[in-house]
């Protein structure tokens, strides 16, 4: 096994994304599927189930597809190994597959679909946390409890123990090893930056969201770690201010799986914040989400340089909109830009809105004026 990789299947399998190559006159291996699961594309931990059952896969070819415009955004993928050839589909909420390569859909018939969507859930499961509320989980991550923490995209877990907090649990490394660790997660220098996390204890393991700078009370010598760090859960506060924290929230429904669903329920007005969010934290997959276009031209110059900008801040509060009954709107926000030692500037973007009907989510279809295009 490799690190960061869950197996859940004991013929499972590490998987390229290139065709296999076969020997001449050696004889065809058996077809199989495997689907993986990724919290991002970037992500170097992924979970993997794979299927063999001739009698299912035969079903898979020949193919039925037909062209779309786009492969939606997606978390899971299916990769059939068949006669020497590989090929990768997305599988979205749904159970839809989409070969990504060509842009096809998959015509399945609904009870092999039903089945292989089942196959796709049962690895989602394994793979993220729960997305439960601060109120569920402290019982379980109780005070002076020892836990493990997983950071879903470099796979690395240490130990922690909470030592205090109420609104959302402090937490310290157990040991010097530990710490080790959770500096590695952060690229050796620690950060207040939030990065998606499980918290398991007691077979239980919880979508959460942790930063990575030591502030505060100590509570374990030895520990090679000056202070506590914070770990919030679904609608966890700030001790100070008990107001709860965007940030940390996008990152709990990351660690959960649950990006879709939680931008399904975001407002306008959290939309455009996720993608000021997404830029301060360094997260690709949370400004792809913002944008929910995959193909979206500006998108893809955003994650290009994603990073030159250190900082974006609000100045004042959003202004409140009434979006009942419409399909796009115009956001201004008015921001400071940090760019690494550069002297911060204030700016106005503009952030075009966009929902397909009124039941859709809303989407970023473009911000004005992209500043990351512009001469520094």
């Amino acid at each position: 096994m490799k690190k960061g990789v869950l197996i859940l299947a004991a013929a499972a399998v590490c998987i390229g994304l290139g065709s296999l190559p076969v020997r001449a006159g050696a004889p065809a291996a058996p077809a199989k599927l495997t689907f993986v699961v990724q919290a991002s594309p970037e992500s170097a931990m992924r979970s993997e189930l794979t299927v063999r059952s001739p009698k299912l896969l035969k079903k898979l070819l020949p193919e039925k597809v037909r062209p779309v415009q786009q492969v939606p955004l997606t978390d899971v993928y299916a990769v059939l190994e068949k006669q020497g050839a590989m090929v990768r589909y997305a599988v979205d909420a749904h159970g839809n597959w989409y070969d990504t390569l060509h842009k096809k859909s998959l015509e399945l018939p609904q009870a092999i679909k039903d089945r292989l969507h089942g196959y796709a859930e049962a690895v989602r499961t394994a793979h993220y946390g729960q997305l439960a509320s601060w109120e569920e989980a402290r019982q379980t991550i109780a005070m002076k409890a020892v836990c493990r923490i997983v950071d879903v995209e470099s796979g690395l877990a240490f130990q922690a123990q909470r030592r205090a907090g109420s609104s959302h649990a402090d937490m310290q490394p157990l040991t010097k090893a530990d710490t080790a660790v959770m500096k590695e997660i952060y690229k050796g220098a620690w950060s207040w930056k939030r990065r998606a996390v499980l918290v398991e204890k007691d077979g239980r393991s919880f979508a959460a969201s942790m930063h990575g700078m030591p502030h505060g009370g100590d509570g374990i010598p030895g520990n090679g770690f000056s202070g506590h760090f914070c770990v919030h859960f679904l609608g966890s506060t700030t001790h100070r201010s008990k107001s709860v924290d965007p940030d940390h929230q996008w990152m709990v429904y990351k660690a959960a799986g649950r990006l879709e669903e939680g931008f399904r329920l975001a407002s306008p007005n959290a939309v455009a914040d996720s993608f000021l969010i997404a830029i301060n934290q360094q997260d690709p997959q949370l400004l792809r989400y913002a944008f929910g276009d995959p193909a979206n031209p500006q998108l893809a110059q955003y994650l290009n340089d994603l990073g030159k900008v250190t900082a974006i801040r609000r100045i004042n509060p959003f202004r409140d909109l009434d979006a009942d009954g419409r399909l796009g709107l115009e956001l201004p926000v008015d921001v400071t830009v940090h760019e690494g030692a550069r002297r911060p500037k204030k700016q106005k973007l503009t952030f075009h809105l966009k929902r397909s009907d009124e039941n859709a989510r809303w989407v970023i279809e473009r911000v004005e004026p992209p500043f990351f295009s512009q001469d520094k």
